[in-house]
């Protein structure tokens, strides 16, 4: 029998037993201390193993963050980190060839650009379980911006642009495509190779060569609810790919409640609407040629619930029970949206896809921690060996004698696996949580200008040319100031960009190149345009709107402002430009009450040898039927400006619009269904011009005045009634 008692070494015997004859005998003794070394080796093994592996979290900035490089960041992580990329232009060619989380910050300086410095794709992504969101990528002529050949990745409210191919996913499945902006890429926006069982949700595509193009290998996707603009929406010989969404879903559509299937929005769909569900009337061709293998094409070949609208004027509330793949209207309240087990994506094209939230650094935003049943097993036994070591020391009579002999052998092991251990850890990093008042500290920190500040911000650079300067408000995407010029004296308006981000920068050149060109008495004239020191165009100052007039005002009044827009709209249509914002806020009055017209940098140019200018948006009280839903009346032109200024005509005479509503879409409804009251309802004095009116605000464009010219000629019958 052997016994074990802790502080000697083998080579002590103070123990005795009898032996079966009853004569004592001495018996070994092996303590339990030369095996200390490995109980802690087992202990801190199973300690280290059933510490579940948190993700790291890595920040990439042009200044103050972890890594200045993308790509830096890629190679120093580990499957399952967050990367997260502030605002700046980044020049690498980007491999994800294990699973992380690429996010887009913006940090003031707009979304994060990825511009490839080589040729080839601008993101390839390599391994499964990858999300790549809010970046901007771009310039990738030859190739795509970007590539995925795995499977599980998601990639979503990104903008891509101006590549071969904005999305390529060859030899990949169960990838999701959602929300992203994709446009201008010479080849086509997304291109499936031999691609299956994707999700393309509730992306824009437009100005492609081809929206979207599949070939025969690829099956089984579904895309619904995309917008297609392009110069070919589709190219598609996949024998099985859907284009609509599987469940039929409830939403509402100018004001009213429906189920239905949900397809995409169709820039060359010219079916309509008889049931006005927004659901067009018959089905979308997609261009899908026969199948491999023989297989017979028939539902797969067509978009069989095409949008008449852009998404915008959908909301999309809950996949509906299933009773039936076609449409009915609802008369039920909508029901909250589901989250019912296995349910297929539901994409809400009314709202942007919310950011991820923010957690601490360190937390994996997608898996729970697991501890894997080995580690739990070897956590128990290294819990068992100590508490005995534990229990036999303190139950020892007397101290513990160090031992004078040792076993080499165990003493290495324990040794080694301390060791391995050690090094180990050292590679996982261990993050550092900090507390929702230590991470608001960081944030106050950081200067940052108001908004009152940005509004009364003018560049110091310009201060040399101006003086006596003040805020006058907001004109399109610009702040405008009144200001004396030093040379001369003159009272100008002087217009800075609001923000110095590629898109606004767009849209301020675009109208710049609209503006600077018309010089007429009825439209505010641009005395000086710069980029240098800083952008800003200098115009001429008028003090005040027509938006501050008192309304209603006298009929012979109405039609003298009227008459001088439309004689500056006839000017600008001559000249290749239709304005499309006109309202009173873009009227501004001299103080001789001369009218005119202000903030182009809407304006769409018609002559093709003119500089392009084109902003999507527009004012809605006083959009034309074409703005709000131009698959069914067509794309705006000069008669949109006509329509346009008849409702700030109707304005005036009556002291309101002609169509409102509780919610936008009540009043693009009312635009689009019903006709305006008279305006002798509200003024019986507006009689005289009636007639005028209700042809400009005509549904159809073909029923209105076909030009501002006819329209002055409307205005000038009107007055010589009046005189005579």
């Amino acid at each position: 029998m052997i016994r074990l008692q802790c502080g000697q070494t083998p080579m002590s015997f103070p123990h005795t037993i009898p032996d079966k004859t009853g004569v004592p005998n001495e018996s070994p003794v092996l303590p339990i201390g030369c095996y200390s070394g490995i109980v802690v080796a087992l202990v801190l093994i199973g300690a280290f193993l059933c510490v579940p592996v948190i993700a790291a979290e890595h920040s990439v900035g042009p200044s103050g963050a972890e890594f200045s490089t993308i790509r830096d960041a890629i190679d120093w992580s580990i499957g399952g980190d967050t990367i997260r990329v502030e605002s700046g232009t980044y020049s690498d060619n980007l491999v994800l060839d294990k699973k992380l989380i690429l996010i887009g910050v913006d940090t003031g300086g707009g979304a994060p650009v990825i511009t490839p410095s080589k040729s080839g794709n601008a993101v390839e992504i390599q391994a499964d379980g990858c999300t790549l969101q809010g970046f901007i990528i771009q310039n990738s002529a030859t190739s795509s911006g970007i590539l995925v050949n795995t499977r599980s990745n998601t990639i979503r409210q990104n903008t891509i642009k101006n590549n071969a191919v904005g999305i390529t996913l060859t030899s990949s499945e169960k990838n999701t495509i959602i929300n992203n902006a994709i446009s201008g890429n010479s080849r086509a926006g997304i291109s499936l190779e031999s691609a299956s069982t994707n999700q393309i949700d509730g992306n824009t595509l437009n100005g492609n060569t081809v929206g979207i193009m599949l070939d025969a290998a690829s099956r089984s996707n579904t895309i619904a609810r995309n917008l297609f603009d392009n110069s070919q929406n589709v190219v598609s010989r996949s024998p099985s790919s859907l284009w609509s969404t599987a469940s039929s879903y409830t939403y509402t559509y100018l004001g009213k409640t429906y189920q239905s299937r949900i397809g995409n929005h169709w820039s060359d769909y010219k079916g309509t609407d008889a049931d006005g569900n927004g659901i067009g009337d018959t089905p979308y061709m997609t261009n899908i040629n026969a199948g491999i293998s023989g297989e017979s094409v028939t539902s797969y070949d067509r978009d069989g619930f095409p949008l008449m609208d852009p998404l915008s004027y959908y909301t999309i509330m809950s996949e509906a029970e299933p009773a039936g793949s076609g449409t009915a209207p609802v008369t039920t309240p909508p029901a909250t949206p589901s989250s019912k087990p296995g349910e297929s994506l539901t994409f809400l094209p009314t709202k942007a896809v919310p950011d991820m939230p923010s957690l601490p650094a360190g937390m994996d935003y997608r898996n729970p921690q697991s501890y894997p049943p080995l580690a739990i097993a070897l956590i128990i036994i290294g819990l068992v060996l100590a508490g005995v070591g534990v229990y036999l020391f303190r139950t020892r009579s007397e101290p513990p004698t160090p031992p004078t002999i040792s076993i080499p052998g165990v003493n290495h092991v324990a040794s080694v696996l301390k060791t391995a251990v050690k090094r180990t850890r050292a590679l996982v990093t261990i993050p550092v949580f900090k507390t929702k008042g230590e991470a608001a500290e960081e944030t106050l920190a950081i200067p940052g200008p108001t908004m009152t500040d940005q509004k009364n911000y003018f560049p110091r650079e310009l201060e040399s040319k101006y003086t006596d300067i003040s805020f006058i408000g907001r004109g399109g995407i610009a702040w405008v100031f009144s200001a004396t010029r030093k040379t001369d004296g003159r009272h100008v308006a002087v217009k800075i960009p609001i923000s110095f981000d590629e898109v606004t920068g767009k849209c301020f050149l675009n109208e710049i190149a609209a503006w600077e060109t018309l010089r007429h008495e009825n439209i505010v004239e641009v005395s000086g345009v710069n980029i240098l020191p800083v952008p800003y165009v200098e115009m001429e100052y008028v003090p005040s709107s027509l938006e501050s007039v008192e309304k209603p005002m006298p009929v012979w009044k109405s039609v003298h402002l009227i008459t001088g827009v439309a004689e500056g709209l006839r000017y600008a249509h001559n000249h290749g430009f239709i304005h499309r914002d006109i309202k009173p806020h873009n009227i501004l009055l001299t103080e001789d009450f001369v009218p005119k017209i202000t903030d182009w940098g809407m304006s769409k140019v018609l002559a093709a040898d003119v500089k392009k200018s084109s902003v999507a948006g527009f004012s809605l009280s006083y959009a034309a039927p074409e703005q709000v839903s131009p698959s069914e009346f067509g794309r705006t032109d000069e008669r949109t400006d006509v329509y346009q200024l008849g409702v700030v005509f109707y304005e005036l005479v009556t002291g309101t619009v002609p169509f409102g509503g509780e919610s936008i879409v009540e009043v693009g409804n009312a635009i689009l269904r019903e006709p305006p009251t008279p305006p002798s309802e509200y003024n019986p004095d507006a009689e005289a011009v009636e007639r005028i009116i209700l042809t400009c605000l005509e549904k159809a464009p073909d029923k209105r005045y076909q030009s501002a010219e006819e329209l002055i000629g409307a205005l000038h019958g009107y007055l010589d009634e009046d005189d005579g």
